[in-house]
């Protein structure tokens, strides 16, 4: 079952692996659709930028920009319409976001869009996972944009209600209207709890899996879920925060799960095989402590085809194999023989007939048996015998009968 999971983790990753490049642009898409469509929801003042078009050219551009232009597109989107009902609210709203962007622009770029992520995912009680998400992937830098996330999901709720107010054009008026909106703000108890909840978590998930002991990732999880749970059981008895308790229990186990997937699709350690080694330097001492990674290889399947004049009982029919005009192994072999064969004839050509080496040895005239060299003063007018040039080409004409016939 394990080595099942393995392979289809194996075929997800290499299937991604193909396709990221449209994949991610159409999750951002998607993504962008759902957080312009819920700003359109919740406020929708303006029934100019609540058209489809509208919706679907910004999450476009989005979809193939950094994540910093989609923040930009929501807190535009969500001027506009506050302003059709209330400028100075708008005013007040565009102040709050200037500050906002520019300390998430300042210490955390990378993840500016968890801002906008956790108004959206709250509607649907999901934000539990978002600071499970950051601790268990990230640092606890990301506790600043998830902060910002929670003050604009509790500060639109409460620009909505001053939206509606009629504020006269001088100073006092306006003055009370921000006023009352920073003081709604500050003592909004649930907004405190669930920034100290989810720091909190971040935290605790950052500091656990850092630990060299085994399965500390999912360890640090549990502890995050834990943490999580508790500290919104606490709200609730102390802090008289509305809270449902079967939805956070089910919420937080199921952000948990979607964190542990997460890191299954990211890395699997193999904690049976752990390596500690130790060494130095001039400077330091070194403890380290290594867990290989689990990867498995996918099986390979070998297909084999036949013929289907085989399947149904009939003969097979060959084609005759044409040969290559550009390519004859046969007869180049032949003309490499011939070639030899006149190079042997040119060298005869030139050759002295019937010369004789002064070295060479003969029979002693004198009849002794014994042989030595003999000077020859001329050469010879007798032809050479060619009755074994005359063999040789008779044994050729034979090979080359012999090879047509093969043919």
């Amino acid at each position: 079952m394990i080595t099942i999971l393995l392979e289809i983790r194996e075929v997800i990753l290499k299937a991604y692996q193909k396709v990221r490049f449209i994949v991610n642009p159409a999750v951002k898409f998607l993504f962008s659709i759902l957080v312009f469509s819920a700003i359109n929801t919740d406020l929708g003042y303006n029934p100019k930028f609540t058209g489809v078009p509208i919706v679907l050219a910004m999450a476009a551009v989005s979809a193939v920009t950094p994540s910093q232009v989609m923040v930009l597109f929501a807190a535009g989107l969500t001027l506009l319409h506050v302003y059709a009902v209330n400028l100075f609210v708008a005013i007040l709203l565009l102040l709050v976001y200037i500050v906002l962007y520019a300390l998430l622009l300042r210490f955390s770029p990378k993840h500016m869009a968890v801002a906008v992520v956790i108004p959206v995912l709250t509607k649907y009680n999901l934000h539990y996972s978002v600071p499970i998400l950051m601790g268990s992937t990230s640092n606890p830098i990301t506790i600043l944009p998830t902060i910002c996330g929670v003050i604009v999901y509790h500060l639109i709720d409460i620009v909505k209600g001053a939206a509606g107010r009629e504020v006269e054009l001088n100073l006092e008026d306006v003055v009370g209207l921000y006023t009352d909106v920073f003081d709604q703000l500050m003592d909004n108890h649930k907004m405190i709890m669930m920034i100290i909840v989810f720091s909190l978590v971040i935290t605790v998930v950052w500091f656990i899996r850092r630990f060299s002991f085994d399965y500390s990732f999912q360890i640090s999880l549990g502890a995050g879920v834990l943490v999580n749970i508790l500290g919104f059981l606490i709200a609730d008895l102390k802090y008289d925060v509305t809270v449902s308790v079967g939805t956070l229990i089910l919420m937080s186990v199921l952000s948990g799960i979607i964190a542990m997937f997460c890191d299954y699709m990211k890395r699997i350690l193999d904690y049976t095989a752990v390596e500690r080694v130790q060494f130095e330097d001039d400077d330091y001492y070194y403890y380290v402590k290594a867990v290989p990674k689990v990867n498995i290889s996918l099986r390979e399947m070998d297909v084999k085809h036949f013929n289907r004049s085989a399947i149904d009982g009939d003969d097979y029919e060959y084609e005759e194999e044409t040969e290559d005009e550009d390519y004859e192994p046969d007869n180049a072999y032949e003309k490499n023989e011939e070639d030899m064969e006149e190079e042997d004839l040119d060298v005869k050509e030139y050759e002295p007939k019937d010369f004789k080496s002064p070295y060479m040895l003969l029979e002693n005239p004198d009849g002794d048996g014994e042989q030595g060299p003999v000077e020859d003063d001329g050469y010879s007018t007798e032809l050479p015998d060619e009755t074994g040039e005359d063999d040789y080409e008779e044994e050729m004409l034979l090979d080359d009968e012999m090879d047509e016939e093969e043919k």
